[in-house]
């Protein structure tokens, strides 16, 4: 069977950070002995529009998978909705080839399946969460999909869904099938290749869907195999710069540690990124990091005081934050970054404060180290308690569309809303000034 793998077009305004599509490429690994396979991303494309059409008449597919990952940009400074163009595209495939099987997964059809389907009727099969193996199996019973778990389908006029699978034995999936794709195309983005060692997440933030997509608890990825990939990017593939995807890199600690130590040992020479919890990160785990090619340090507190945190589900106090300050001299060629909310469903007067003191204090005891220093309001998503919370204070309603941007808005703190997106501006700008003078003093 011949079969299409493409990512979702994120749109023609300003370019997002080139990504490589990791799904698709593991959808590809379970696929590529039986079917003739053929790829596409839009984002990598200098015409996509053309390029669609040109891949479509080349490759003639049987079935089209869609990976619809991003539903926006999330960011409340940078709203970006990226379903129009997800639409137009779909649309494009079913308009050039009516008689293929349109499928569509990724975290964003995921998020909103029914809604989805119902809306575009170009749509054939939907696959939720983990894809692999049911769109595996699913291209073996395109005549009886009601056999195949975890799938939206049509029946009569009605879209429905199939029970729901279990997850994936993380450790037992093939590695991702990466030859399928052009990757000398994702060589011009800093870390735009994806690594992953663990599915899942054990943590319960009031806005976050991974629990949702991947389940509440680790399905670890072994540090050989994992390393193994990165190897073969290095060796095969003359890439030596990538990214952990995982939610947090260092959950477990242990884990994280032995990857670290598995690619010091085969003397790698990588550079890469990652997101850390500030509570699971300590002197001796920072130095192997580095030594492993720990490039950036990425932390999400998210909360500046206590209070804060814990109404955020975070599991963090500012100790643990001021702790992460203490270890940044002990980086060495690395950068750090912090990325914090505001405007939240309690304690905004308490949180304002810390970010008012911590803000100051990261530009002060980062210095240059500092690549980024975020403050966003949260997007609100299904399938969280922040839905819930948000649907209860009457901030949305059920019939709400939240396929387009909505954050969320307390509507009770002024000084959230309005003050603080200029008191970190401005003292970004002192900040930036402040290094420009430390370099030419240092010159």
């Amino acid at each position: 069977m011949r079969v299409l793998l493409a990512s979702s077009y994120l749109g023609s305004g300003k370019p997002e950070p080139l990504v490589f599509p990791i799904g698709l490429s593991y959808l590809a690994s379970l696929l590529e002995k039986d079917h003739e396979l053929y790829s596409w991303d839009p984002n990598a494309s200098e015409d996509p529009e053309r390029g669609l059409c040109d891949v479509l008449e080349k490759s003639d597919p049987d079935v089209v998978g869609v990976s619809f990952r991003n539903v926006d940009s999330v960011f409340s400074f940078n709203k970006r909705s990226y379903y129009p163009p997800f639409v137009r595209m779909i649309k494009t495939i079913k308009e050039r080839l009516p008689s293929c099987k349109l499928v569509v997964g990724g975290a964003g059809f995921s998020i909103f399946a029914k809604e989805i389907m119902e809306r575009n009727p170009e749509v054939d099969f939907g696959v939720v969460s983990e894809g692999e193996y049911p769109f595996f199996e699913l291209l073996k019973n395109l005549d009886h999909p009601e056999t195949v778990r975890s799938i939206f389908l049509r029946k009569e006029d009605e879209v429905v869904s199939t029970e729901r699978g279990n997850l994936v034995d993380f450790d037992q999936l093939p590695p991702p099938y990466r030859e399928l794709f052009d990757l000398g195309k994702y060589r011009s983005s800093l870390a735009a290749i994806g690594v992953q060692s663990k599915r899942g997440c054990g943590f319960g933030c009031v806005y976050c869907l991974h629990r949702f997509l991947m389940g509440n608890t680790y399905r670890l990825r072994s540090p050989r195999k994992v390393v193994d990939e990165i190897e073969e990017l290095v060796n095969r593939y003359g890439i030596n710069s990538f990214y952990f995807v995982d939610p947090v890199f260092n959950v477990p600690l242990d884990h994280a540690r032995k990857i670290c130590q598995e690619i010091t040992r085969r003397r790698l020479n990588v550079e890469w990124e990652a997101c850390f919890r500030p509570d699971f990160v300590n002197a001796s785990f920072v130095k192997e990091a580095v030594r492993a090619g720990c490039r950036l340090f990425d932390f999400s507190p998210d909360g500046a005081s206590d209070g804060a945190m814990e109404a955020l589900g975070k599991n963090l106090k500012v100790e643990h934050i001021e702790r992460t300050l203490d270890l940044v001299g002990k980086m060495e060629d690395a950068r750090v970054a912090y990325e914090f909310m505001y405007d939240l469903p309690c304690d905004n007067a308490g949180h304002v404060r810390g970010l008012m003191r911590l803000f100051p204090k990261i530009m002060l005891r980062c210095g240059e180290r500092l690549r980024y220093l975020t403050l966003t309001r949260m997007r609100i998503f299904p399938h969280t308690q922040l839905y819930q919370t948000a649907l209860k204070q009457g901030r949305i309603g059920e019939n709400t569309d939240l396929i387009y941007p909505v954050h969320y808005e307390s509507g009770s703190s002024k000084l959230a809303t309005s003050i603080l997106p200029y008191f970190m501006r401005g003292s970004s700008i002192l900040f930036q000034k402040a290094v420009k003078v430390l370099e030419h003093s240092a010159a």
